[in-house]
């Protein structure tokens, strides 16, 4: 009777054990078939430099531009489509495959768009030179883009290398867990802190003018960098500049100029 007992246990525990594999194996393939990766790619046209071309992943609604040398990076999953687009070029769409993140970057070759006109009107304006005189005699056609024409465009802004490394090394089931325990992670967010900082102590300086710190707040125009390093300190301010609370943020430095002049030891 015993023996019948132990056996029902090693039973009930090897099916326990099985059905705990099947979930995990389950788990990492609905895992693994949702995961985005890179696509890396390079667009290649003639005339390209000072042209920003919208690359649109339409299967995510996500979308990126390329840099000036056409290179561009956007998160892609096999059998997403990805859509090229610019006023100058031919629209053109690929679909990602798994062989395309094997490549170190993708070529995607963009074509001139032709465009026919249907008739040529020549003016019979006379110009005189006298820019002054001419631009009131001369009819402008209003000015057109990607919006206007109905065509896909980026209006999102362009996530930052760390950024993008930070996508990266939260990405795979496999890569988290060493990015985060390795420290690679905590690393990456602690860049990102620091960048956040200096975009705000810039923001921060160019709200109002030197003229504004040095008169208006008595303090010494090399302290000004300094001074926005103490604001920052404060929540508050962050608030103050995402929401262009313009009045409010004189009223704020006002305040921090008094306790900054007072604790950096500067005569009022």
């Amino acid at each position: 009777m015993i023996f019948v007992d132990n056996l029902k246990k090693v039973i009930f525990r090897d099916v326990i054990m099985i059905k705990l594999l099947l979930f995990l194996f389950l788990l990492v393939s609905l895992q693994s078939s949702g995961q985005s990766e890179i696509l890396k790619g390079k667009i290649l046209a003639d005339s390209l430099q000072g042209y920003a071309i919208n690359i649109i992943n339409f299967t995510k609604q996500i979308g990126t531009t390329n840099d000036e040398k056409g290179s561009f990076e956007i998160p892609a999953s096999p059998g997403d489509s990805i859509i090229f687009s610019s006023v100058q070029y031919q629209t053109r769409s690929i679909k990602v495959s798994q062989d395309l993140f094997d490549k170190e970057k993708v070529t995607v070759v963009l074509f001139p768009a032709v465009q026919y006109l249907e008739q040529v009107k020549i003016s019979t304006t006379e110009l005189t030179g006298d820019l002054g005189k001419d631009a009131g005699t001369v009819s402008l056609l209003p000015f057109v883009d990607n919006r206007i024409l109905g065509l896909p465009f980026s209006d999102k802004p362009q996530p930052t290398q760390t950024e993008r490394r930070i996508y990266t090394a939260r990405s795979g089931i496999i890569e988290l867990p060493i990015n985060y325990l390795n420290g690679t992670l905590k690393k990456l967010k602690r860049i990102k802190a620091i960048e956040d900082l200096e975009k705000l102590i810039q923001k921060g300086e160019n709200t109002f003018s030197t003229a504004f710190f040095v008169d208006k707040l008595a303090l010494p125009e090399a302290l000004i960098s300094d001074f926005m390093y103490y604001c920052a300190e404060d929540d508050y301010f962050k608030d103050l500049l995402k929401n262009s609370k313009r009045l409010s943020l004189v009223e704020f430095f006002e305040k921090k100029a008094k306790s900054y002049k007072k604790h950096r030891e500067i005569d009022p």
